[in-house]
């Protein structure tokens, strides 16, 4: 159940890289001016709820100790991670985007290898192995046309390393706490430093005369924000983190997908059979992960 909802968020993932495509290529605001007002609406919006429910109540009064110091941690990795994100996503297309920032499928054994020395089943390898040649095939760093994205891409892989770190770091730190504080502290902390980095580097500006701002930015605050963020810790609780990088594979898929059918940007025939990989390299995972639970 938490692989195929956590899939399913994928979906939605994916579509916001068209969708911030699109607003910064309208010049409707500045790239961490939006972060930081789509945090603070994903934060109104769930401490509205928890205070409207006495357990919500009791989750509000227990943000310290350990809760804030792990809430806090795993916020500033994926802060660090959108700040990246965002920066990359001015100098590179869309598409490139979302299948730079799924290397974190490649990024996070290594690093749970490194830092823990813990070597994932032979089957996820096998998928890792896969969604790595899918992302390779498609990016094509060899490729006269890759020049003009090398900023923007440099920045993407950055903040694949940085999720990656997020990913291990929520996997060992989300069982021991709840939902709802964790999800708050981590999008506080993100809010915060979109606001305090925003001003430093770039020139910020918000057209909040626009309708259609407000209406994307609703859109990312609810599902890709505040519903995406909250299944992700949620089903870190029960999945391993290479698990969840595996899953994540998919994000670069639907990325291009929403980026063709929102705002027109088309695929080559390298770029198609790179993402037919992904999908095998998740498939081949998840196939060999249900086996070695039922060998089990």
């Amino acid at each position: 159940m938490a692989d195929l909802a956590y899939a399913a968020i994928m979906a939605v993932w994916g579509s916001s890289f068209a969708v911030l495509r699109g607003l910064m290529g309208n010049s409707s605001a500045s790239p961490l001016a939006l972060v930081s007002v789509r945090m603070a609406m994903a934060i109104a919006l769930l401490t509205g709820f928890l205070v409207a429910t006495p357990k919500g109540r009791a989750h509000l009064r227990a943000l310290r100790g350990s809760v804030l110091r792990d809430g806090v941690l795993c916020g500033g990795l994926l802060g660090v991670g959108f700040l990246l994100q965002i920066e990359g996503l001015q100098r590179t297309t869309a598409s490139r985007s979302g299948f730079l920032t799924g290397l974190l499928v490649v990024m996070t054994p290594l690093l749970e290898f490194v830092l823990f020395r813990r070597r994932p089943p032979w089957p996820v390898l096998a998928g890792v192995a896969l969604a790595f040649g899918g992302m390779t095939l498609l990016s094509a760093p060899w490729a006269d046309a890759s020049t003009a994205t090398l900023p923007g891409d440099w920045l993407t892989v950055g903040c694949a390393i940085v999720f990656a770190g997020h990913i291990i770091a929520l996997g060992r730190l989300a069982p021991r706490h709840p939902v709802p504080p964790m999800l708050l502290l981590q999008l506080a902390t993100v809010c915060a430093l979109a606001a305090i980095f925003g001003p430093l580097v770039e020139a910020q500006h918000f057209a909040s005369d626009q309708p259609r701002l407000w209406l994307a930015l609703l859109y990312l605050a609810l599902f890709a924000t505040l519903v995406a963020f909250g299944v992700q810790t949620w089903a870190q609780k029960t999945l391993p983190p290479v698990r969840i990088a595996l899953i994540s594979s998919l994000e670069p898929v639907f990325a291009a997908l929403w980026a063709a059918l929102l705002i027109g940007e088309r695929m080559t025939a390298r770029e198609l059979l790179g993402g037919a990989l992904i999908v095998l390299g998740v498939a081949v995972g998840e196939a060999g992960a249900a086996w070695a639970r039922a060998r089990a």
